[in-house]
């Protein structure tokens, strides 16, 4: 009786084991710094930052079947839950962050006095440079880019407002 509970099928174990795969390849999407705090081997946690620097389609494809292979010696459990906390959990925003996200919505909100207190605020900043930053931000978010001019608005509240 308990050979048929245990018997699993080639399918089945292959299933089990290209999902421990992807959750491999989850693992190595995840940032250093949230690895650390899971409970992983050493032979994984390098295989883990090793893939990352695999650019070779085939090299990258070993490397993930490795860290499969290394997955089925760690219970996956504790993993998928770490992962789920972690997607579920909100990020934690940065003060300058904060900064930036409240300086945006007064800027683009129909507030006429916020473009000239951001400008009180950051003496150095031209108001012809603002507008261009404020425009690009719009444009680069609706294209869905990356935002070249987030970020360097962002510098400009790190370099004018760390003190307030």
């Amino acid at each position: 009786m308990e050979e048929e509970n245990t018997y699993k099928s080639k399918t089945q174990i292959k299933k089990e084991a290209e999902a421990l795969q992807k959750l491999g390849e989850r693992l190595v999407r995840m940032p250093d710094w949230k690895l650390e705090r899971l409970d992983l081997p050493e032979r994984l946690r390098k295989a883990l930052t090793d893939a990352r620097s695999i650019t070779s389609k085939i090299a990258g494809r070993r490397q993930r079947q490795y860290i499969g292979a290394l997955m089925r010696e760690v219970d996956p459990e504790p993993i998928r839950r770490a992962l789920v906390r972690a997607e579920v959990a909100p990020p934690v925003e940065s003060e300058s962050g904060r900064k930036t996200r409240e300086w945006l919505e007064r800027l683009f909100s129909d507030d006429p006095d916020a473009m000239e207190a951001f400008l009180r605020a950051c003496p150095g900043l031209e108001r012809q440079r603002l507008r261009q930053l404020l425009r690009n931000i719009k444009k680069e978010k609706k294209a869905g880019k990356p935002s070249k001019s987030m970020k360097a608005f962002k510098e400009i509240i790190v370099k004018n407002m760390t003190g307030d």
